[in-house]
C-alpha cells in the first residue's frame, strides 16, 4: 500500500494539536520523513547521524540526539543503533498506514551538504592543532641586532644568538617561543647588575689631585719649637 506523504503531514499536525514535541523533534520527523519519500518507502532507512545533522542544520551531535529521542518516547519513530561501520537503521510509525510495503533500501551516497560539514570539522580541528602547536623560527643575528637598537639597551646581539644557538633554543627544559621576550629578560637582568654591582671600586683619596710641596714639614716644625724655646714665647 502507497503512503500518502500530504496525508502524513496532515495527520501529523493533527496529532501535534493534543501531543507536545519539541521544534527540533518536529523538524527531525520531517527530514525523516523526506528521506523515506526519497527512498520508495521503504520499511527502513539507514542513515547516519552526520548527514541528519547536516540536513538539519544542526552544529552538535547532542542537539539531534536528544530531538531523536523525543520522536521514540512519542512513539514517532523505531530506532536500532548501528554497529560499527555501519550507520543507524530508522523505522516510521505512520498515522495513515500501520505497515511499509517495501523491503529495505539503503540510501545513495552522502549529499554534499555531509561533505561539507565533514570539511569545515577536518579545517577546524586543523586550524586548532596548528595554534597549539605553533613553530618557533630562531632569529637572525641582524633581527636581534634590529631589535636591540631599537631598544637601546646596549646587548651584544652576536653573543645572544650564540648563547641560545648552542642551546637548540631551549629556555630551561621548554623551547623558546618568543626571542623578543628573552632579550627583554636579558634586558632587565642587565640594569639589575648594573643598579647593584658585585663589587664596588673604594671611593678615591679627596686629596688624590692635590699636588705635593716639596716643603719639608718636619724639620719647620722642629725649626719652630728651638725658637720657642730660645725666645721665651715662640712668636716670631
Amino acid at each position: 500500500m502507497e503512503i500518502s506523504y500530504l496525508a502524513e503531514i496532515n495527520a501529523f499536525e493533527r496529532w501535534l494539536e493534543s501531543n507536545y514535541l519539541p521544534i527540533s523533534s518536529q523538524l527531525l520527523w520531517y527530514k525523516m520523513m523526506n528521506l523515506f519519500n526519497r527512498s520508495g518507502w521503504s520499511e527502513w532507512v539507514v542513515v547516519d547521524n552526520l548527514r541528519l545533522m547536516a540536513t538539519m542544520s544542526m552544529g552538535r551531535e547532542a542537539t539531534l540526539i536528544k530531538a531523536r529521542d523525543e520522536l521514540i518516547k512519542a512513539g514517532r519513530i523505531v530506532y536500532q543503533k548501528g554497529r560499527k561501520g555501519s550507520p543507524n537503521r530508522y523505522k516510521m510509525i505512520y498515522f495513515t498506514c500501520k505497515s511499509a510495503v517495501k523491503s529495505e533500501v539503503y540510501p545513495v551516497v552522502e549529499s554534499a551538504d555531509i561533505y561539507r560539514q565533514r570539511l569545515d570539522k577536518d579545517n577546524k580541528n586543523k586550524n586548532s592543532k596548528e595554534s597549539k602547536e605553533k613553530r618557533f623560527v630562531p632569529p637572525s643575528m641582524e633581527e636581534v641586532a634590529s631589535y636591540c637598537q631599537e631598544r637601546s639597551n646596549g646587548i651584544d646581539a652576536q653573543e645572544f644568538v650564540d648563547f641560545y644557538a648552542s642551546k637548540n633554543w631551549m629556555v630551561g627544559k621548554n623551547k623558546m617561543v618568543d626571542w623578543r621576550a628573552c632579550v627583554r629578560t636579558w634586558e632587565r637582568r642587565r640594569k639589575e647588575q648594573g643598579a647593584n654591582p658585585p663589587h664596588s671600586s673604594p671611593a678615591p683619596n679627596r686629596f688624590h689631585n692635590f699636588d705635593q710641596s716639596k716643603t719639608d714639614y718636619d724639620a719647620l716644625m722642629m725649626e719652630k719649637l728651638q725658637r720657642r724655646m730660645e725666645g721665651g714665647d715662640g712668636r716670631n
